[in-house]
């Protein structure tokens, strides 16, 4: 079970990478479409193969009811599938974007839920953050936009945005769910 403090470097940690990756869609958008794709599927590769030799490396006791070998196989498959055929995984690209910007505007929207229930006057906030990048992220999802260019450099807005929101409700809900646990234990 991670702690809140956990959560809240990952948090942080995720929105940094969406900040810099939706920095790098916007200036680059054609390099980076290679560029990205080369690194998933590197990063893929390395993934798949870690998980295979762990499930070797650990004691049949640990790695039993584990998938460490089917997930590795599949990663590993996946990577070498991205490195070959880039042009297959370029065309799901803006799908994976749109969940991931939906995903994050989910999540903003249980903030902003968790601090109306809290009694925070400013969770309205939260809740319009969330609504924009859902609505962001359905947009990308069904890519109305014919040019790839263009289709990146708006991805890469919305992860800029999405980026910056979450970092934002990240630290200042970090700090309102501490002063609301303490003043619970009190």
């Amino acid at each position: 079970m991670q702690t809140l403090k956990e959560l809240k470097w990952n948090n942080i940690i995720g929105s940094i990478i969406m900040i810099v990756l939706g920095i790098v869609l916007l200036i680059f958008p054609s390099l980076s479409l290679s560029v990205i794709t080369n690194m998933i599927g590197i990063a893929a590769i390395i993934g798949g193969l870690f998980s295979i030799i762990k499930y070797f490396t650990l004691d049949i006791k640990d790695s039993f009811y584990r998938n460490d070998f089917l997930i590795g196989i599949i990663i590993l498959t996946l990577g070498i599938l991205i490195m070959f055929k880039p042009a297959f995984f370029i065309s799901l690209i803006p799908f994976i974007l749109g969940i991931v910007i939906i995903f994050s505007g989910f999540v903003k929207l249980q903030y902003g839920i968790d601090a109306k229930r809290m009694g925070y006057d400013g969770s309205l906030l939260y809740i319009i953050l969330a609504a924009i990048a859902i609505i962001f992220g359905i947009v990308i999802l069904f890519d109305p936009f014919s040019a790839a260019g263009v289709m990146f450099m708006i991805i890469g807005i919305g992860l800029i945005y999405s980026g910056v929101s979450d970092l934002y409700t990240t630290l200042y809900l970090s700090k309102k769910f501490k002063n609301f646990y303490n003043d619970k234990l009190e």
